[in-house]
């Protein structure tokens, strides 16, 4: 992630619309086809996001000078200072006052801002790969699992409005602010992403629960459109991210053809996103 000019929900894409294919009569799948589909959805996007999520990890384990309970809570303070201010008004005391304790007690944990930084995105990345990997997980249908997905991006809305925050924040700068360590693995967040929604899609049309002729780019634009329900709640009369992403998934479901099994339908989402 460049501090400046990306957040994990904002990665530059190649624009396109997703076309949908003829309407076609929804059939509901039978649960031996489905645990085939399951079977084979673990074996690549399941698989690819829990080393995706691994090498996070080890990744931020790196950074501590020593590890502990204490750490990760001070990485959610940091998480907020770095998306409330741009990298370079933060600084280490800033983030003691906010807890309430020494700053030569971040030092313990961590060598200096950069390290704090790095660490507390990586952090956020981790909690939403790792709750990402569990959806995947749980659900069978292809329609419950993309339900499923778009309200976990309901409930991760604090972590993920604190991300998207950072790149706000940090964006239009005369300085290129922020270490850009995290990149790649803002890189490997959005590459999950695309694999699980494509795959989750494939097996929808292979099925029959699903009419779509381009995974790869009906899972673009559901990410896009993600992206932009969080850049829009910041906006004065942005709509509040729940009843956003409701709307998206009605979209969704009409350019994927798909009538609705009411087997597959997650539970509303009533939690603020706000």
């Amino acid at each position: 992630m460049q501090s400046s000019t990306q957040c994990p929900r904002h990665l530059k894409r190649q624009p396109g619309r997703t076309s949908g294919a003829e309407p076609t009569q929804s059939r509901r799948a039978s649960p031996a086809m489905l645990k085939v589909r399951k079977s084979s959805m673990e074996s690549a996007a399941l698989i690819h996001l829990e080393d995706r999520v691994k090498s996070v990890k080890r990744a931020k384990n790196r950074l501590y000078r020593n590890p502990g309970v204490r750490a990760e809570s001070l990485l959610e303070a940091a998480l907020e200072c770095f998306a409330e201010e741009d990298f370079e008004s933060v600084t280490i005391p800033l983030i003691a006052k906010k807890l309430g304790v020494a700053h030569s007690l971040i030092y313990y944990y961590f060598k200096n801002k950069d390290s704090l930084y790095q660490s507390s995105v990586l952090h956020a990345l981790d909690r939403l790969m790792t709750n990402y990997g569990e959806v995947v997980a749980r659900h069978e249908s292809p329609a419950a699992l993309l339900s499923a997905y778009l309200d976990l991006n309901v409930e991760m809305s604090e972590t993920l409005r604190s991300l998207v925050r950072i790149m706000f924040v940090n964006a239009g700068g005369a300085k290129d602010a922020g270490p850009k360590f995290i990149d790649s693995f803002v890189e490997d967040f959005y590459e999950s992403e695309k694999r699980v929604l494509a795959d989750c899609i494939r097996k929808g049309v292979e099925v029959g629960m699903f009419a779509c002729p381009d995974p790869d780019e009906m899972a673009a634009f559901i990410s896009r459109n993600i992206d932009g329900i969080y850049f829009g709640s910041f906006m004065p009369h942005g709509a509040p991210i729940p009843a956003a992403m409701r709307y998206l998934k009605e979209v969704v479901w009409g350019l994927l053809h798909y009538a609705g099994d009411p087997s597959a339908k997650s539970p509303s989402t009533t939690k603020s996103g706000r």
